[in-house]
């Protein structure tokens, strides 16, 4: 029962995904760690840019490393 009404709360891409996750479990499996691991790469080199912003400003404003 309750897994009927789980299934009726999804929204209709949720229950596609699952169903394809379920379908091709592999190549699922595959898509979601390069997604991790293409969205970790975009946190980390935002978090680079945004501290090598902060040592360009205080080098242009105080002229010292």
């Amino acid at each position: 029962m309750a897994a009927k009404l789980l299934l009726k709360l999804k929204g209709p891409l949720e229950h596609k995904i699952d169903c394809f996750c379920q379908r091709f479990p592999l190549f699922s499996s595959v898509c979601l760690q390069l997604a991790a691991a293409i969205s970790m790469i975009c946190v980390v080199g935002s978090i680079a840019m945004a501290g090598g912003s902060v040592i360009w400003l205080f080098y242009k404003l105080f002229g010292v490393m």
